[in-house]
């Protein structure tokens, strides 16, 4: 039994009556130790700055925001570990198939009203089963290493037979992030052929999407929706899928699942395949609901406004777009990215509105916040449509090259880069410019490995540092510089120079792709040859 005496909590609710009512029965339960949070702004300040052991949310936190949208954010960003419990507290009875359905759950939920027995006995189940997964959920997450998480699934099978199912959902989340599609595979057939459960049905889609089976992963999909019609991952899973052949099916999908439940993230998405499919209206409907319905201002993002504004704008609705602009400098912390991505959304709509002379001006003020920062590709992405908006296709390309040279491996990145040329009634351009990109990017690698391999150590070297330091989103190019260098000091012998670069290049790799298959074979290499005294590497 656990003892909840030791333990340290974070109660969440907005209404002082209910929070004090609720502090009594968690101190009732044993749970002494409790700071409390009114607001989901005081909630994230205490969760980036505290170690809780649980987390008791109620579901409705007031201003259009809800205990959900906090754990999903919180999960998201990885700033909730893993081996927190996070229990929701509501009082709609239909919360069970918004949990259910949810891409994050709690740990577990109550449904008011109920007693301080009833809230003690189910925060130490929550809390047994914690403490039972630990080894695992402690390589979960962003400072965790996810070979070590499968050597733990592999040990707790047998150790924790009692969470079995919870072992094997997790332990096939983890084959697929390490690429290991054919084990994976085996897993979700293994589950499947002793009883049919949701997260196994979607897990094998996607483990035949990986492998090139498009068509019997949406086969495995359309199923999986018609035996479990509200699991959202399926509706996720599937619009992913169609949105590379059909986007006009993937917004039917979105559609579909925004009204099994309503979300932010998706309604962004909705908007955003709405915007691809010149269904104007439907996009500005979309994103007007993600900026309307938080009035937290935590679950909104730069393109909601920017979308709303560029929606509009294409329904000659320029004063409602001109409004959306100004929105998102009220709602957000001026930063570069904020500055750029303002402007040029203003340039394209001052364009929209044959206003050449103000929107070039707009696309100035851009194009100088780009020169003198550097920027996150959606604002990049950005002032490339302004570019091509204003009939610099040039600048447009250089852009977009740029940002697809440094995410080479990321695709939400690179679809969003086509998005661009498609808008822009270049899609077929796009599509080529990419490859051409995606290719010289190849050949970039493939010399400097020659090089390195024959023996042209200092000039492959001189090659790869030159485009890590420029690319710093590129793992790909960062783990060759590290190899390049340690080739170079197991020929030629230590230079601690050299070595620190080698590991600042692992760590940039394992920033832009923790799961990259060769990181682990670098690492290693670093590890053998550094001295004692050396910089530990962390990862792989």
């Amino acid at each position: 039994m656990i003892d909840l005496r030791g333990k340290s909590g974070l109660l969440i609710d907005d209404i002082p009556e209910m929070r004090s009512a609720l502090r009594i029965q968690l101190a009732d339960a044993g749970l002494e130790k409790c700071d409390m949070a009114r607001t989901i702004k005081e909630a994230i300040e205490r969760i980036s700055t505290n170690r809780y052991d649980l987390i008791v949310s109620d579901y409705n936190l007031g201003q259009g925001a809800d205990g959900q949208q906090l754990l999903e954010l919180v999960r998201r960003k990885q700033v909730l570990p893993m081996t927190t419990a996070f229990m929701m507290i509501t009082g709609e009875t239909g919360y069970e198939q918004v949990s259910t359905a949810a891409e994050y759950s709690p740990d577990d939920y109550l449904i008011k009203p109920f007693t301080a027995e009833t809230l003690r006995s189910r925060l130490e189940r929550v809390l047994e089963r914690k403490a039972a997964l630990k080894p695992l959920f402690q390589q979960l997450g962003a400072k965790g290493d996810k070979n070590l998480a499968l050597e733990a699934c592999a040990t707790l099978i047998t150790t924790q037979p009692r969470y079995l199912t919870d072992i094997l959902r997790i332990r096939g989340q983890l084959l697929m992030d390490l690429g290991q599609t054919e084990q994976a595979l085996a897993l979700y057939d293994m589950v499947l052929s002793q009883r049919a459960t949701p997260w196994a049905e979607v897990g094998k889609a996607s483990a035949l999407a990986a492998q090139g089976n498009s068509d019997k992963a949406q086969g495995q999909l359309q199923h999986a929706l018609e035996t479990y019609p509200n699991y959202l991952a399926a509706y996720d899973t599937l619009a992913q899928l169609v949105e590379k052949t059909d986007k006009v099916a993937a917004q039917a999908i979105v559609e579909q699942a925004l009204k099994v439940a309503p979300s932010t993230q998706r309604q962004r998405r909705l908007g955003g395949l709405a915007m691809e499919n010149k269904d104007f209206a439907r996009a500005e409907i979309a994103f007007k609901r993600a900026v309307e319905k938080d009035r937290t201002g935590f679950f909104k993002e730069h393109g909601d406004y920017a979308g709303l504004a560029k929606s509009c704008s294409e329904q000659g609705k320029f004063a409602e777009a001109m409004t959306a602009i100004k929105g998102m400098g009220q709602h957000f912390a001026n930063s570069p990215e904020l500055s750029a991505r303002q402007a040029a959304v203003e340039s394209q709509v001052l364009a929209k509105a044959g206003k050449t002379t103000e929107a070039k001006a707009a696309l100035e003020r851009a194009l100088a916040v780009h020169g003198q920062s550097p920027l996150d590709p959606e604002a990049a992405l950005e002032i490339a449509s302004a570019c091509f908006a204003n009939g610099d296709s040039a600048r447009a390309k250089n852009i977009i090259q740029a940002v697809a040279e440094d995410h080479q491996e990321n695709g939400g990145i690179l679809a969003a880069a086509h998005a661009v040329f498609h808008a822009a009634g270049l899609g077929d351009e796009g599509t080529a410019f990419l490859e051409t990109t995606r290719k010289n990017m190849i050949r970039l690698n493939n010399e400097a490995v020659g090089l390195a391999r024959s023996g042209e150590l200092e000039q492959a070297i001189t090659m790869l540092q030159a485009a890590a330091d420029r690319l710093t989103n590129n793992a790909q190019v960062a783990i060759n510089a590290a190899l390049a260098i340690l080739m170079d000091i197991q020929r030629n012998g230590m230079k601690r120079d050299r070595l620190n670069k080698a590991h600042a290049y692992l760590l940039q790799a394992h920033r832009a792709n923790p799961t990259h298959a060769r990181l682990p074979e670098v690492a290693k290499l670093y590890r053998t040859l550094a001295p004692a005294d050396a910089a530990p590497l962390q990862i792989g």
